[in-house]
């Protein structure tokens, strides 16, 4: 058996890892010769992900094949789609916003208030019958709040173009916390879900995640029931991260509420390659690979996993490759520190990430700042 990987970033890298760990061969299609699968690994196809013959070669070779992000083309998959997990299907829906609002609602999954406009009609109408203040998200493309526009004014709404693309509109909530839940599905539709995890993020991009979360243990069951029934209402095979908000919205109501779906490994399970007694990516290769899975469970302690973005590189006057880590020997609850190797640090970019370990939760996120502060003062 031969598992093939679309997409060779940093997700894809870890979970070739963990592939080869069951000596699982790996084949991984990436066409940046500087993505960390190509930096890494051998059996790397440069090829981009939309070339037919590359796909009919790369899909040939392999037994399985999953992906590393929803954000490829899904079309050219279609004459695979039987080697694909999780399915075709589900990357449609994911990589969709208006698809996956319109699934969610549809079956009663409780997304944020939406309403879809079409690229013939106009956005600007549109949003003043919805209401302001509202997000304006493209349909296509989004991810670490790219394509999406906090709309508080007519001014801000003048400066979006009124057609020609389509568009989702959200409510604007009240925000308490985001939340995200990894579910796991086999073949056979036996399933399981990893603890919530607690995310905190800055300029939309994930900056920690704390594990347990420290939010309401009732809406923490909701929220692995939901995402277990999402997950099964889509037939995943694989893994499902379900996004979730809680907090009030235009209804005065405080509730639990989905943001999106990513069929995928995901940032904020990063810290389970420490916390948990088995990481998503060892779960997804297990799967793909035919190997029963265990359900995780989660180590005692608190955990927190913090982004490295290109901004530390930049702070040690640093344009990428190493880092400089000799503030590490003061903080003994770091337990781990894995770079992607990428070569060119820009800021916000994700570069690598960093596990604390610590009795509290709360201890473990305050250590994970003063770490990060302190590589960032090298």
């Amino acid at each position: 058996m031969t598992v093939g990987i679309l997409g060779g970033g940093q997700l894809g890298l870890m979970l070739a890892e963990s592939l080869r760990k069951l000596d699982t061969p790996v084949l991984v299609l990436e066409p940046d010769a500087e993505a960390p699968c190509a930096q890494r690994l051998a059996g790397v196809v440069a090829a981009p992900l939309d070339d037919a013959s590359a796909l009919a070669d790369f899909f040939g070779r392999c037994t399985r094949v999953t992906y590393d992000s929803e954000n490829i083309p899904s079309a050219p998959l279609t004459p695979f789609a039987a080697k694909l997990a999780p399915s075709l299907r589900v990357l449609q829906v994911s990589q969709h916003r208006a698809l996956e609002k319109r699934f969610l609602s549809q079956h009663g999954f409780g997304p944020v208030q939406f309403e879809v406009v079409e690229a013939s009609a106009s956005l600007h109408e549109a949003a003043r019958r919805f209401g302001l203040p509202c997000v304006v998200k493209s349909s296509l493309g989004g991810y670490d709040g790219k394509g999406q526009h906090r709309v508080r004014t007519e001014h801000d709404l003048s400066m979006l173009p009124e057609r020609g693309a389509e568009w989702v509109l959200e409510e604007v909530l009240t925000l308490e916390a985001e939340v995200s839940c990894i579910v796991a599905r086999d073949d056979a539709g036996r399933a399981f879900s990893f603890p919530v995890f607690e995310n905190l993020h800055t300029s939309h991009v994930l900056d920690v995640t704390v594990l347990p979360a420290r939010v309401d243990k009732a809406l923490q069951h909701e929220a692995r029931e939901r995402a277990q029934a999402i997950a099964a209402a889509l037939e995943v095979v694989g893994l499902l991260t379900v996004e979730f908000f809680i907090g009030v919205g235009r209804d005065g109501h405080r509730k639990l509420l989905v943001n999106e779906l990513a069929p995928r490994v995901h940032n904020s399970g990063h810290v389970t390659r420490q916390a948990c007694t088995v990481s998503q990516f060892d779960v997804l290769a297990r799967i793909v690979s035919g190997v029963p899975v265990t359900s995780p469970e989660l180590h005692p302690g608190g955990w927190c996993m913090g982004n490295l973005l290109g901004d530390v590189w930049l702070a040690q006057g640093r344009s990428g490759g190493a880092l400089d880590l000799t503030a590490w020997e003061r903080f003994p609850q770091v337990v781990d520190v894995y770079l992607y190797g990428k070569r060119e640090a820009r800021p916000m970019r994700k570069m690598g990430h960093f596990v604390v370990h610590a009795a509290t939760a709360t201890e473990a996120a305050e250590v994970a700042h003063r770490f990060r502060a302190a590589l960032m003062q090298s």
